[in-house]
């Protein structure tokens, strides 16, 4: 499993979002100062976030973005994902063809199993309003 700077930067601007939206839209240069994120990298990744229905935007003098939804009804994994595709974290479990031929003989399958299994776990059970709450001390 690897989490790409995409995926983190990301969940990143989704939280800034839960954080700072309230009744506004929020623009992507407060996010990008307030994270130190280059403004047009995030113009990549809140395309892919707008395009899996994350975020909505709106134009103008009050214009930019925020959440579809509660941050309690985000999954890490689900922002994760929608960058960085499947987290698998190696190729015998990744879906479709590359499903391993040799798993039934692979003494490392079920390691990977288990590792695969423990990671989604945590990344599908973690909401984006548990995060900002562990950081709060909530």
């Amino acid at each position: 499993m690897f989490i790409t700077t995409k995926g983190k930067n990301a969940l990143k601007l989704m939280i800034d979002l839960s954080l700072y939206q309230g009744e506004d839209y929020v623009k992507l240069r407060n996010i990008a100062q307030r994270e130190d994120i280059s403004e047009k990298y995030l113009e990549q990744i809140v395309a892919y976030l707008q395009k899996s229905g994350k975020v909505k935007s709106s134009r103008g003098n009050n214009g930019g973005y925020r959440l579809v939804k509660e941050p309690k009804d985000y999954t890490v994994g689900e922002i994760i994902k929608c960058l960085d595709g499947d987290l698998a974290p190696t190729d015998c479990l990744r879906g479709g063809e590359n499903i391993c031929k040799r798993r039934e003989q692979c003494f490392c399958y079920p390691l990977w199993f288990k590792l695969d299994q423990a990671m989604n776990e945590v990344l599908e059970y973690t909401t984006l309003q548990d995060v900002i709450d562990w950081k709060k001390g909530s």
